[in-house]
């Protein structure tokens, strides 16, 4: 029974003093999906919950802004596409620290909202606004990552998210996002 509570306290107190050195992390991203529109950029807060000196559990809340305007001229009409996403969610990471490197892994859900409005003007006619669509829908997603960790504050990564989404109309069903940026933890 002794042998049973010493391991006990040994590994509560382990797990207390890996909690008093749990990080916070906000991170900024370039992000390129395949799918339009397809450039943006991405924030995220992360908390590590389990900090142990090679193994890492964290949760990530993020947010992600993409947006692109298109052209295209038709004899006697211009049309003009804006498409815009945000997306909202929350992952569980693991982590493995291997000294310079720390790869990643995680699964999260979310919810993105797409909006797309066209703007038409033709000759001799006035600009005519048509909002073609708002969607949304809840999406689940896998990611895998790098993050470099030469400098002790400032981790730069590069993560591949692939995700699918539920129920659309205007939104890709299913793409990937490549993500490239800096980590501050303290």
């Amino acid at each position: 029974m002794k042998k049973i509570l010493t391991a006990f306290a040994f590994t509560f107190l382990i797990v207390a003093l890996n909690n008093s050195y749990a990080q916070t992390t906000i991170g900024a991203s370039y992000e390129i999906r395949s799918e339009d529109p397809t450039t943006g950029f991405g924030l995220h807060v992360e908390r590590d919950f389990l900090p142990l000196p090679l193994l890492g559990i964290s949760g990530r809340l993020h947010f992600s802004y993409f947006s692109e305007d298109q052209t295209r001229s038709e004899p006697g009409l211009d049309i003009s596409i804006d498409d815009r996403s945000i997306d909202v969610g929350l992952t569980a990471i693991a982590s493995v620290n291997l000294a310079v490197v720390a790869p990643y892994a995680g699964v999260g859900i979310g919810m993105e909202f797409f909006t797309r409005d066209l703007s038409l003007t033709g000759s001799g006619t006035p600009e005519v606004g048509i909002s073609d669509g708002d969607d949304s829908g809840l999406f689940y997603y896998g990611m895998i990552g790098l993050g470099i960790s030469a400098i002790p504050v400032v981790r730069p990564f590069v993560e591949y998210r692939y995700r699918g989404v539920t129920s659309t109309d205007y939104m890709p069903s299913k793409y990937g996002t490549w993500a490239f940026g800096l980590k501050l933890r303290f």
